[in-house]
């Protein structure tokens, strides 16, 4: 193959490279002297089978590629899946900005739910609070992209991540695990598992990591540092051999100082003149409190509030599963969890006492799912229904200062309440050798509660003038049905799927999703009629290609896919909150690409590519005009993946592996209107490890480093500067490095 110059026709002309990253889960490493691929089993569809007979984009991770990768968050998973960015708008650690193919949400209020769902155990998380957690002890994780209304419950128009636990088993199993690496990080992971009666199994297991932060703070203790405690115990009972339960109980604690901003001045220039973007972006300008960050250096600041970041999760589960007949399985998934979370910011970003928010939030779901799998052959299907009930409240302060003395005192409190219930089937008729239909629907009955109060609590001149003044009273005694989101909405699947032999599968499908409406929260000063917004559905048109080829030793996967979007819920900014309407439709279009081979023994090569051509129409900007041909927040249009391990055995038993991986994308917005300042650069970030499996394989040394060329590119940006005259800039993580010791038992 022939590359031309440039860095993109490179990544491009490596396009299948990319694929090896996404199809990760294919990475659970074979033994050095085999050069076939191992077959990887997902439940994509709410059953067992093959990756490669699934008709879905699906990217699968096993928990040997987790290890292998180095992922520990729930947010690294960008890394190497085709199509997926996550940002963090609000610090590291904090709730998550996730899209699938240019769809997500940008919106921090933890009352919104994202239209990526994220699923642990089958079990959805509704709270963004609680999509940020440690990965430990997982069978493996699957990314399906597009809409999943039919067989999955909650905001599924983008798709959905489901993190899958390893399970009791009837074989002992003991690993521990200990990393240290720099900015003095430790992690600990532990887990044992097995039987305790012939009948009765369990598994404990435990996560632990700190570090030191590595943003250095001027003004006081450096920042951005990190320490989690995440556990999880499981109870297995086979009742007898066709009737089991699963009790799962599992939380997490993360308390540290808040994370922190970079500060871009854009207010005034030396000369307090209005900041040009060109002056903005070379530093050049100061906020509108004359605050100006000087250093240039994307891991340092000064910042005088020295707040908390605390975030405390728990929860359980119990998984009933009965084999009526050899045919027909039962399954019910009874689950609750409970978030809760603390955030004192720094938003101004300086070493002065100047806009100070505080936000809390306290949320419980119960969730209840029954359903029914059938396997007739020629036809399978699925049958059930779903309950959703999760409570949100949600007070928040919002604090002007010069020197610790309060100017400007906001208090708001926001209750919400939802409600779904759902039926849903899908079935799939193998109606010759070769050719099947699948077809599903689901509809869906939802309602949303919402009660929301503002005071001003030190009479502002600048709002009421009288401390204790009730701004907004909003709710359904003083505002009726605007106060109320109750709606019943279809979502569907049909799609036809040829195969013929076992090496190749080619699927055609549409598929509808929906998530739905809502209410703004923060500190808005939106009017009543302003603060609901209506649901979005997405229908999606997919063409795929899944194939194996060269004896078993590849695999090569191809979508591509058309979305028409509807009624897309626009983030922006009014006044000091984030704002969303339902003022714009977009359309994307685009492909992802994946290969994965052993061509040599020993050698594993994983490469993939994600394209992406997104434009959204109807968007209405702060002067009352119509924008249109804006793209998609975080959406780059080129994205690539790619990885290379090769493992040498030696005579004693022993083997060394060296593992590159790396990924690239180009430009971002983090703006739906793409402002200039809320553009970040393509970038591509390298990592390296080198493993060495001592004889018996019961003890492995791995030394890593990520982003090992210190790549400075930016995650999340906000750009405040109509209301203070600054930009925050959030950066992500720089060079890493350590050592990780692992005993297996």
């Amino acid at each position: 193959m022939i590359f031309s110059t440039g860095r993109i026709r490179v990544l491009c002309a490596t396009t299948a490279f990319y694929g090896l990253a996404i199809s990760a889960v294919t990475a659970q490493q074979t033994p050095a002297q085999s050069t076939l691929l191992e077959e990887i089993i997902v439940t994509s569809q709410k059953r067992q089978e093959r990756l490669q007979d699934t008709p879905l984009s699906v990217t699968a991770f096993s928990g040997a590629a987790i290890k292998e990768l180095g992922l520990t968050t729930s947010t690294d998973l960008a890394q190497q899946t085709p199509g997926l960015k996550i940002g963090t708008p609000v610090g590291e650690g904090n709730n998550p900005s996730i899209t699938l193919r240019g769809v997500g949400l940008n919106d921090f209020n933890d009352n919104n739910e994202s239209p990526v769902a994220v699923y642990i155990d089958d079990v959805y998380m509704g709270s963004l609070a609680g999509q940020t957690f440690q990965m430990f002890d997982l069978e493996r994780v699957e990314v399906l992209r597009g809409p999943q209304g039919t067989l999955y419950g909650r905001n599924s128009t983008g798709g959905l991540i489901n993190f899958i636990s390893k399970r009791p088993t009837k074989e002992m199993d003991v690993y521990l695990e200990g990393s240290y690496g720099r900015h003095n990080d430790v992690r600990i992971e532990t887990a044992i598992g097995g039987p305790l009666t012939e009948r009765l199994q369990a598994r404990a297991s435990l996560a632990y990591t700190r570090a030191d932060g590595y943003v250095t703070n001027r003004a006081g203790p450096d920042r951005n540092e990190k320490e989690n405690l995440a556990y999880r115990l499981q109870l297995n009972a086979d009742f007898t051999d066709d009737v089991s339960l699963l009790l799962n109980v599992h939380g997490a604690r993360s308390h540290v100082k808040a994370p922190v901003y970079q500060h871009q001045g854009t207010g005034l220039d030396y000369n307090g003149d209005p900041c040009s973007i060109g002056q903005a972006q070379a530093g050049q300008c100061t906020d509108f409190f004359g605050y100006q960050d000087t250093d240039g250096d994307p891991f340092a600041g000064a910042y005088d509030r020295n707040g908390r970041f605390n975030l405390d999760t728990k929860g359980g589960f119990a998984n009933l599963t009965w084999d009526f007949t050899d045919k027909i399985t039962m399954t019910s998934i009874t689950s609750y969890d409970e978030v809760k979370k603390l955030h004192e910011e720094d938003t101004d970003m300086s070493p002065f006492d100047r806009v100070d928010p505080t936000f809390r939030l306290k949320a419980h779901q119960f969730s209840e799912e029954l359903r029914l799998n059938g396997d007739m052959g020629s036809v399978k299907w699925v049958a059930g229904g779903y309950y959703y009930h999760q409570k949100v409240n949600m007070p928040q302060d919002l604090r002007f200062g010069v020197d610790l003395d309060p100017t400007f005192f906001l208090q708001t409190l926001a209750k919400q309440k939802t409600s779904s219930i759902a039926g849903f089937g899908q079935v799939e008729w193998e109606f010759v050798p070769t050719l099947s239909l699948l077809a599903g629907l689901r509809y869906t009955k939802e309602r949303k509660t919402y009660d929301y109060t503002q005071v001003d609590v030190l009479g502002s001149p600048e709002l009421s003038g009288v401390p204790g003044t009730v701004l907004l009273d909003f709710n359904q005694a003083t505002d009726g049905d605007l106060a109320v989101f109750d709606k019943g909405i279809w979502s569907g699947k049909g799609g036809l799927n040829w195969k013929p032999n076992d090496d190749i599968l080619v699927f055609a499908s549409v598929a509808r999703g929906f998530k739905s409406g809502g209410f703004n929260a923060g500190f808005t000063s939106a009017g009543p009629e302003d603060i609901k917004y209506n649901d979005e559905r997405l229908t999606s048109y997919e063409l795929g290609l899944k194939s194996t080829f060269w004896d078993g030793r590849a695999r090569f996967n191809v979508t591509g896919f058309y979305y028409d979007y509807k009624n897309l819920q626009a983030l922006t900014f009014r006044d000091f909150s984030s704002f969303i309407t339902n003022a714009a439709n977009a359309t994307v279009k685009g492909a992802e690409f994946e290969l994965v081979a052993n061509p040599l023994e020993g050698l594993d090569v994983n490469l993939g590519l994600s394209l992406i051509d997104s434009k959204v129409d109807g968007l209405t900007g702060a002067d009352g005009e119509t924008v249109n041909n804006r793209r998609l927040v975080l959406a780059p249009k080129t994205s690539f993946n790619a990885l290379v391990r090769y493992s040498v055995p030696f005579e004693n038993g022993s083997s060394l592996a060296a593992q590159v991986d790396m990924s690239y994308q180009t430009s971002i917005y983090f703006d739906i209107f793409n402002q200039p300042l809320s553009r970040g650069k393509g970038y591509d970030i390298w990592n390296g490890r080198l493993t060495y499996k001592f004889p018996g394989e019961k003890l492995e040394l791995a030394v890593w480093g990520k982003n090992i060329f210190n790549k400075k590119y930016l995650v999340y940006t906000f750009d405040f500067t109509e209301q203070f005259g600054f930009n925050q800039l959030f950066y992500g993580q720089p060079a890493w490095y350590g050592a990780t010791l692992t005993y297996r038992y």
